[in-house]
Order: structure tokens, then sequence, then C-alpha cells
């Protein structure tokens, strides 16, 4: 009983750390009800699940059994808002984006890196619209292109993915030729990749060819499908691999089949996702 507690009750200070309910600490992998009694150390919980929970909310097994305390809940809630605002992006929610916005500012001491992730939320929020890209100026998405390259976007790659793939339409089609290249150079084998990163690359392999369409530059999307078609077949990569087929049916001339997956991403709820993609 001694350990129970003691798992449930550094979970319970995690979901504190963090801002969570018990349902949303669940996260889907046991009940709210069972996950309440972990809590109160009337359940034990089993390596895998406790693994599982942890991962969802971007905290290793050997922080979460760390001794150390301090700072630890300023780290917990950065990582956590790390991995919504990545979400956030992907999905195009701009209502969650200012809402993590919100409490990147309020985390308390701030600090260089919490002012850098509030900056980028808004870059990622801001430049969502096609009526705010073209308002900014040059010395502007000169600076919002320069955030890519900084270090606080983490040794793993996969913020300076999720910001790419929102920002695209700033970079000139070379800029973003070089900056895809490099990623699909860095990630050949997918085996070994995260799968939130896969979802990241596969949706900046769209959002770059859907640049070099909307710029005539068919020539230059023989990689970037190609790699995406090589991604592993999972139902997380499933909506970019369906848009990848579009794109292909596009550039070859196969009109009628790529009107056929315009049809059945309109069928499936995807309309404003369809009236954004290259004609």
């Amino acid at each position: 009983m001694i350990i129970m507690n003691r798992i449930g009750s550094k979970l319970k200070k995690l979901r504190h750390d963090l801002g969570l309910t018990q349902k949303e600490m669940a996260a889907d992998v046991i009940s709210v009800s069972f996950y309440s009694k972990v809590e109160r150390g009337f359940h034990d919980i089993g390596a895998e699940e406790l693994i599982q929970i942890l991962e969802k909310h971007g905290v290793s097994f050997q922080e979460f059994f760390s001794e150390t305390e301090n700072g630890n809940s300023n780290d917990n809630k950065i990582n956590y808002l790390k991995i919504q605002l990545a979400k956030a992006a992907n999905e195009d929610n701009d209502t969650e984006i200012g809402n993590i916005i919100t409490q990147f500012e309020q985390i308390v001491p701030q600090t260089g890196l919490t002012e850098f992730l509030t900056l980028q939320a808004k870059i990622i929020s801001n430049t969502h619209d096609d009526d705010a890209l073209s308002k900014l100026s040059e010395e502007e998405k000169k600076k919002i292109k320069q955030v890519v390259f900084q270090k606080e976007m983490g040794e793993d790659g996969y913020l300076r993915i999720v910001l790419i793939s929102n920002i695209m339409e700033l970079y000139t089609v070379d800029e973003a030729t070089f900056l895809v290249h490099n990623m699909i150079r860095r990630y050949q084998n997918a085996s070994n990749i995260e799968k939130k990163v896969l979802v990241a690359l596969s949706v900046l392999m769209i959002n770059y060819v859907d640049l070099c369409l909307q710029n005539n530059k068919t020539n230059l999307c023989s990689e970037p499908l190609n790699f995406l078609r090589k991604l592993p077949n999972t139902i997380e990569l499933a909506f970019t691999k369906i848009l990848g087929k579009y794109y292909e049916n596009v550039i070859n001339g196969n009109q009628d089949e790529a009107n056929q997956i315009k049809k059945v991403l309109i069928i499936s709820g995807y309309e404003v996702n369809v009236d954004r993609i290259k004609k």
C-alpha cells in the first residue's frame, strides 16, 4: 500500500502541476474511476499503463520518479503545453492556441524559454490566416523565420517541424526546399521516429507540396511525396497520406481520381481542409 500511495500521490501532484482534470490525466489509457482510485491509493497501476499516461503528457518515467522537486512543476507544465501547442497547431485550433498562450504567460517566473514558447504560439496563431500573412512586413517575416533556428526549439526537432509547417508560406520555394530536404535526410529511418514526429513530418510534406504547386514547381514534389508514401500506414497518418495521394493525382493529370478523393474528404467532414488545398 505504501508503494501504491506513493505513485498515486505523485500522479496527483503531477496532475495538479499540469492543471488537468482526472479525466484528462487518465488520457483514455485507464478509466477515470480506476484512475481516481489509483490517486487515492486504493488501486495499483501497471507499469505499462503508467508509462502510457506519462508519455501522453510529455513526462519521462525517470522524471516522474525523480526525487528532485524544485523546478519540476514548471518543467512539467511547459512540457505539457508544448505537446498541446503542437497538437493545436496541426489541427488549426486557434482557440486552443490562445488558451495555451495565456497559460504560458501565467507561468512564474517567466524565463527565456517561456517567452520564446509564447512567441512561437503567437506566430502560429497569427499565421494561420492568409490575410495575416499578407499584412506582415518583410522585417516581421524575417524575424519569424529566424525563430525556427533558435536553440530553444528542442533537440528532437519536433517543435521546429511543427513551426516550419505552420509558416511554410513565409518561405520562398528555394528556402522551403532547403529545409524540407534537410528534414527528409534527417528522418530516413521511420522505424526509429516517434509517432508525433511522424505526424508532424507528414504535415510538413503536404504543406511543402502545396507551396510548390502554388508556384508551379511540380518538379520539386516527387521527393516529399515519395517520403510521405514510405511512412507507416497508421491511422494517425491516414489524412495526410490521403492528401498525398490527392496531390499525386493532380500532378499526374488524374483529375477524376483527385476529385473522388476530394468528395470523400468532404463527406468525412473536411470541407475546410478541401477549401485550402490546391485546386
